[in-house]
């Protein structure tokens, strides 16, 4: 088997916990209050961090194919610097936390990320008043929204936006509760807002939290007490009451409106192949067999899987040639090595057999028209995107600009078209604390791989949070 024969691109992992999951549904629903436990931190000298420190940039540097990319070496080292300046003797994993992760996230690449430490959980449920009470929906660029207060002071209102957080500009926020990982704002924003209880925890913004919050165009300020994690869930169970019900999240749905509009949405690239083509094959045979006008495709919660269903999908949308991919380059080293001997090993040979230090290269090949296809759709099509597009879902709609395939209608995307993937995660001998990188470079289907940017839509259409209406699908659907 050659290198490249699948291209499987996997949406970065994070290590999301029970109350941001389920918080972050479309409703916020009532779910079990777990016992509040006792923690006992773990202390680490200064020797123990340094030498973390060094076995993170080696790693790092061994199993990326680029770690440079976006930092020069001279900026990677003062803050390199400045981060074993923070450290001394019987400093806590708490305090150690957000300084060894800006390590990750000044690498600026969206596949890498500085995971939460392992017993985070224990810590947040540990009885004490430390939690942010505030759910937030997302941030505008400006501004945190509200979805909901579940302090006991209950001041806040859904639709409210947070200016400030004990003096701390909601901005200012965004990028410094990001110092972990790398990527665009806008797809970094999305992250902290899932999971903003969490992040104030670990980067140490306590309560009582001093809220400044524009409301009907007046500044309104707060004082909002933290909570215990039973006190927390138990008010959010008391709100899920008072929330309208709506469906749960799919992967994927299709359904032709009564203005005869075909909307098929995707929602995720994990599916098997063969299950996914079954599904699109059914969806574009009702097409056919339809008086359909126009196809929506929308991406914009995509965060990706595998670019193999990408590709099954163009071949439904489109007879011009293309290609997923301007080339590939993977990294060889020991820790890749290891993670795939064993079942894989015969098919990774190639790999197995490969100098550690080496480049694998794949140059992309040259663009092919898909097969023919019976029920293939010639009509107009629009696909719609966003901040949330990532991983092979960004590769799909990269692929799509850069062959004009379809129309793409939205926000840029959430990470720039030449992007990194196939991800390792490695564990710090010490402090234990782990984080994801990334071991291939994949170019844009052009091939022009010194582009920076994002996938831009071909009609900017933003998504005011506020506004009851879905713009974005409002103007694919009027034109």
């Amino acid at each position: 088997m050659q290198p490249f024969d699948s291209l499987k691109h996997l949406p970065v992992m994070r290590l999301y916990f029970l109350f941001t999951v389920i918080l972050l549904s479309v409703t916020i629903r009532s779910y079990a209050i777990v016992v509040d436990t006792t923690v006992t931190e773990k202390h680490f000298s200064k020797t123990q961090l340094n030498d973390d420190v060094s076995y993170l940039i080696k790693t790092v540097a061994d199993v990326h194919p680029d770690m440079f990319h976006a930092v020069s070496k001279s900026k990677y080292q003062m803050v390199t610097d400045s981060v074993r300046n923070t450290f001394f003797d019987d400093m806590t994993g708490e305090q150690a936390w957000p300084a060894i992760s800006r390590l990750i996230g000044v690498l600026n690449e969206g596949h890498s990320v500085f995971n939460y430490p392992d017993d985070i959980g224990d810590q947040l449920k540990s009885g004490k008043s430390i939690l942010f009470p505030v759910i937030i929906k997302e941030f505008n660029g400006v501004n945190l929204i509200v979805r909901a207060d579940a302090s006991k002071e209950n001041k806040l209102q859904t639709g409210d936006q947070i200016v400030s957080i004990n003096g701390i500009t909601s901005v200012k926020l965004i990028d410094t509760l990001s110092g972990y990982a790398g990527g665009l704002k806008q797809y970094r924003s999305l992250d902290v807002c899932r999971n903003l209880v969490v992040y104030l925890y670990l980067y140490h913004i306590n309560g009582p939290y001093e809220i400044n919050y524009l409301r009907d165009g007046k500044i309104y300020h707060s004082t909002l007490s933290s909570s215990t994690w039973s006190a927390f869930t138990t008010r959010v169970s008391e709100i899920a009451k008072t929330l309208p019900k709506s469906l749960p999240k799919v992967d994927h749905s299709f359904y032709i409106s009564e203005k005869n509009v075909a909307n098929l949405t995707l929602n995720s690239l994990t599916a098997k192949p063969a299950i996914f083509k079954n599904f699109i094959d059914s969806c574009f045979t009702i097409i056919k067999n339809s008086p359909t006008k126009k196809l929506i495709i929308d991406l914009r919660n995509n965060g990706g899987g595998n670019s193999v269903l990408a590709e099954i999908l163009l071949g439904y949308i489109t007879e011009r040639p293309f290609r997923m991919t301007g080339g590939v380059k993977w990294k060889v080293s020991q820790d890749y090595k290891d993670r795939i001997r064993g079942d894989t090993s015969q098919r990774m040979s190639y790999y197995l057999n490969a100098k550690n230090g080496t480049l694998i290269e794949n140059k992309g090949g040259n663009v092919q028209k898909p097969i023919a296809n019976p029920v293939r759709y010639h009509g107009k099509v629009w696909v719609l995107i966003g901040p949330r597009t990532f991983s092979s879902a960004n590769m799909l709609a990269n692929t799509i600009q850069d062959y004009k395939l379809a129309k793409l209608i939205g926000e840029p995307s959430g990470e720039p078209a030449n992007d990194y993937g196939e991800l390792i995660v490695i564990k710090l001998p010490n402090t234990g604390f782990n984080f994801t990188t990334s071991t291939k470079q994949f170019v844009r289907a052009n091939g022009n791989a010194k582009d920076q940017h994002p996938v831009i839509p071909d009609y900017l259409i933003s998504h005011n949070p506020l506004s009851p209406i879905d713009e974005v699908l409002d103007f694919a659907n009027k034109n």
